[in-house]
């Protein structure tokens, strides 16, 4: 049976991928090379949302360090290193994400990726999770002039598909998502597992389990 949305468009980190581990590990080994102890994981957890430059730059405040540039790009290339390195050995998709990309392409819509990571880094990402193949366009923080919470992302993939904002849905675990949705003009589900917090923007669905999403039209059970 088609489903209400022509095309279906994800974010990454909090939405497919509970990443907090990687991210944990990685700020912590970077405070650690800056002489500073780690940051507990529920506080990291807050951090995650705008991208790598603004994740860093709150743990920073965080612990009060005050680098000059070239620290600062030392301490980044620490944290990217050690990410890489966890290569997804703390993070798991969460439960149901397979699934439902398969059974999102087996009814004939369109996937898309947003994300304020960048596109390779985002690939690697899904193919270490065996779930590359199920999307159509991927929009990192490169692909246009303006990340999330601009709706920048989000038009992108829509005019690669050909497709009006009224026949999408964006999915994402926060604010920032929740604003560039509104934004861009498609409605938006808020995946309430993840790191960030729904509190200003306009939500058409809540999601606390994957199995329990329903994309059919509204009158599919009439």
């Amino acid at each position: 049976m088609p489903l209400k949305y022509r095309v279906i468009i994800f974010d990454l980190d909090g939405t497919l991928v509970d990443s907090l581990g990687d991210f944990h590990h990685a700020a912590s080994l970077m405070l650690k090379s800056i002489g500073h102890e780690p940051i507990l994981a529920d506080e990291v957890k807050s951090f995650i949302g705008n991208g790598q430059e603004m994740f860093i730059a709150r743990c920073l405040v965080r612990v009060g360090a005050d680098l000059t540039a070239q620290q600062l790009i030392e301490a980044t290339k620490v944290f990217e290193q050690a990410y890489d390195a966890a290569d997804g050995q703390y993070s798991r998709l969460y439960e149901g994400v397979e699934t439902l990309l398969a059974q999102i392409k087996s009814a004939g819509a369109l996937v898309g990726l947003c994300t304020n990571r960048p596109v390779a880094r985002a690939r690697k990402i899904l193919a270490g999770y065996g779930i590359n193949q199920y999307f159509d366009e991927i929009a990192g923080f490169e692909t246009v002039e303006n990340p999330k919470p601009a709706p920048d992302p989000i038009l992108h993939c829509l005019k690669q598909f050909k497709c009006a904002p009224s026949q999408a849905l964006f999915i994402g675990d926060s604010d920032v998502d929740g604003e560039a949705a509104d934004r861009a003009g498609v409605e938006f589900a808020f995946h309430t597992q993840g790191f960030g917090s729904l509190k200003a923007q306009p939500c058409q669905k809540l999601i606390d389990h994957y199995k329990m999403l329903d994309l059919l039209p509204a009158n599919a059970a009439s």
